[in-house]
This record gives structure tokens, C-alpha cells and sequence, in this order.
């Protein structure tokens, strides 16, 4: 953990002054997380976890996964606004359209559902 919690530090071009300002804490005792000589709180763990981004497991070398869940809903919603477009050029369309839209979809994932005419 202290290897990563410095990596992000580092990589956001911080001090460990400026890190500690930040979360609240006092310089030295990031500095004692840093060279693993104290183990942060769970909470400083979350406000780590937001402030760079990744999450939790992330910084403790649970997982090389560095996503964290705003991530992931900044993704969701990107696709969300996607579907929601198509959705509503579909609800623009007659009956008629929709059936072949739906059928010409059908056709090309290779499904045989003709439920949409």
C-alpha cells in the first residue's frame, strides 16, 4: 500500500505537504503511511480512493484495476444518453418502421424473433 498511495502522489505531482493539506491529515502521518509504518483509517482510505480516483483495492494491491465507481457511472451514462437517443428516433417512427427496425436488427444479430411486427 505505501508503494501505491506515493505512486499516485508522484503522479499527480503533489507533495506529501499538499497531499496531507488535502485530506486533513498532518504531513507525517502520510508520511508514515507512505513508508508503511502506519496503516491509514478506513475513512482516509475512501478519501484517498476519491481524490485519485481509483479505488480501494487499487491502493491496497488488492487489484490492478485502477477504475473506480464514478468511472464506471460516467461510462453507464455515456451509454444511458446513447439509448436514450435511439429511443426516442424510435418513438418517432410509425408502426410500421418499428417493425422493420426491429426486424432488421433481429436479422442482423442473427435471432429469429419476430415478436416486434
Amino acid at each position: 500500500m505505501k508503494t501505491r498511495i506515493k505512486e499516485l502522489r508522484l503522479e499527480k505531482k503533489l507533495t506529501q505537504q499538499a497531499l496531507a493539506k488535502h485530506l486533513g491529515i498532518n504531513q507525517t502521518s502520510l508520511s508514515k503511511i507512505e513508508c508503511g509504518s502506519s496503516t491509514p483509517d478506513a475513512l482516509l482510505l475512501v478519501d484517498l480512493s476519491r481524490f485519485f480516483h481509483v479505488t480501494t483495492d487499487y491502493i491496497l494491491l488488492l487489484s490492478e484495476e485502477r477504475l473506480t465507481a464514478d468511472h464506471l457511472l460516467e461510462n453507464n451514462l455515456h451509454h444511458l444518453k446513447k439509448y436514450q437517443r435511439i429511443i426516442t428516433i424510435y418513438q418517432r417512427m410509425n408502426q410500421k418502421q418499428q417493425g422493420d427496425c426491429y426486424n432488421f436488427l433481429c436479422s442482423m444479430l442473427g435471432v429469429n424473433d419476430t415478436s416486434g411486427t
